[in-house]
C-alpha cells in the first residue's frame, strides 16, 4: 500500500480516536524550518538505473490532535521546496528496440537540475523522554510539481510520500530536531513513464515553539 493511502488511514484513525489533554484539539503548537538532504544511493544502494539526489527547505507547521503525559498525536502541514538533480546511468533502461531511443537517451543521459515545489499533510506520533526531549515518526504524503522530464517520471503533476524517524530537543520557546527520511515521489499513472523516484537522507529543523 502506498504512502498516500497509510497516511489518510492513520489522520483519520487517531485525528478522531484520541482525547485531548490540555492542549485544545488543532492548536497551532510550532513553526519553522527544515533544511535537508536524500539521495538515492545515500547509505542505501537502490538502483543502478540512475542517480537522484535532492537539496529541500520546507516551512514545517505543527498542530495538536491529542495529547497525554508521555506521547502526542500531530497534524504536519509542509510547504516545501527541493532542488534536486538526476541522472540516467544505464543505457539499456531505453531499449534499443524504441524508434527514438538514441534520441531519449541523449535527452535523459545527461546530468540534469529539476525544481520541485510540494506540500506535504501529514501526522506525527511523539513519544516524551522528558519534559525537553522527544523521539517521533512521521508519515505524510502530498501534490507536488516537477518541472523537469526524466525517463523514470513525466514533467508535471506528482505525489511525494514521506517516512521520517527523528529526536526533538526543546530549550524554552525553541526546539531543535534531527530526523531521517524516506521519500518515494510518483504520479499515480497520472502520465507516463512513472517508475518513480526514491530517496534516502536527513533533515534537520528548528522550530519556534507556540504553546
Amino acid at each position: 500500500m502506498k504512502l498516500k493511502f497509510i497516511y489518510i488511514f492513520c489522520l483519520l484513525f487517531f485525528g478522531f480516536g484520541y482525547s485531548q489533554d490540555s492542549i485544545p484539539k488543532y492548536k497551532w503548537l510550532r513553526t519553522g524550518l527544515v533544511f535537508g538532504y536524500a539521495s538515492q544511493n545515500t547509505f542505501i544502494n537502490q538502483d543502478s538505473d540512475y542517480t537522484y539526489e535532492t537539496k529541500c527547505i520546507k516551512f514545517s507547521n505543527h498542530f495538536n490532535i491529542s495529547k497525554k503525559r508521555k506521547q502526542s498525536w500531530e497534524i504536519l502541514i509542509e510547504p516545501s521546496y527541493y532542488r534536486s538533480k538526476h541522472q540516467l546511468l544505464n543505457y539499456w533502461f531505453i531499449s534499443h528496440t524504441v524508434e527514438n531511443g538514441d534520441e531519449l537517451r541523449a535527452k535523459f543521459m545527461p546530468l540534469k537540475s529539476m525544481n520541485e515545489y510540494v506540500l506535504n499533510v501529514g501526522v506525527v506520533y511523539r513519544r516524551y523522554l522528558n519534559l525537553n526531549s522527544s523521539v517521533f515518526a512521521t508519515l505524510n504524503s502530498g501534490p507536488m510539481y516537477i518541472d523537469t522530464d526524466t525517463e523514470r517520471l513525466k514533467k508535471g503533476f506528482a505525489f511525494s510520500d514521506i517516512l521520517t524517524f527523528g529526536y526533538n530537543y526543546r530549550l524554552k520557546n525553541v526546539s531543535f530536531d534531527t530526523k531521517c527520511v524516506f521519500r518515494h515521489v510518483s504520479n499515480a499513472d497520472l502520465q507516463k513513464p512513472n517508475f518513480g523516484l526514491n530517496s534516502v537522507g536527513f533533515e534537520f529543523g528548528t522550530y519556534f515553539e507556540l504553546n
